[in-house]
This record gives C-alpha cells, structure tokens and sequence, in this order.
C-alpha cells in the first residue's frame, strides 16, 4: 500500500534523499562534506580566491595613533589623487589606545 506524502507517494524516496542531512553521523565523510557550514565554507573560499585574483585595485593597511593616521590618509591622497587613482578609505576602525587601522584602496597607475 502506498502512501502519499508531501514528497510525493514514495516517502522511502524521499527519506533516503535527506538521510545524510537528517542523521548527524560524526565518523561519515559523506556527512561532513555536505554539512551547511562546510558548503558555507568552501564556497567563501572559492569566491575569495575569484575576487582576489580580477581586482584591479591596491589595498594598503596601517594602524597607526589618530593624529598621525590623519596625516598618512592625507599623504595617500596627495600621492595617489582621487580623480587619478580612484583612491578612498575602503575601510577604518578604532583600536585601543585611540589608534586607527584603515585601509586605502587605490589602482596602481592612473590611466
């Protein structure tokens, strides 16, 4: 006798599909591989390599006190102007001890 269920009318079908993903077996390769974290992991990976390897762009980092990060992202602009370069502050944070890491984003030659 065959039932019907959400899967269809073969629930074995169904069952033996989501298995791996059901039951947590720790000593099965089969299950490690296709954990979402795993996938998660291995195509963060994949894209990083990817994105790294067609950008265009320098990135410099520094971590220096406010006042002299001030001067340094100053010193990039007037070295590598914007209009040129196409140079920003791609990112910034503050550190302890009133210290600054940014990082400064520009191309390498200006065209």
């Amino acid at each position: 006798m065959r039932s019907t269920t959400a899967f269809g009318t073969n629930s074995r079908l169904a069952c033996a599909c989501f298995w791996p993903y059901i039951v947590h077996e720790p000593h099965s390769m089969s299950a490690a591989r296709r954990s979402p974290a795993d996938l998660a992991r291995r195509t963060a990976k994949a894209l990083a390599g990817r994105q790294r390897a067609h950008d265009p762009f320098r990135r410099e980092t520094f971590a220096l006190p406010r006042e002299a990060a001030r001067e340094k992202a100053r010193e990039m602009f007037r070295r590598f102007p914007k209009a040129a370069y196409m140079t920003e502050i791609e990112s910034w944070r503050v550190l302890p001890g009133d210290r600054i890491e940014f990082t400064v984003r520009r191309l390498p030659s200006a065209d």
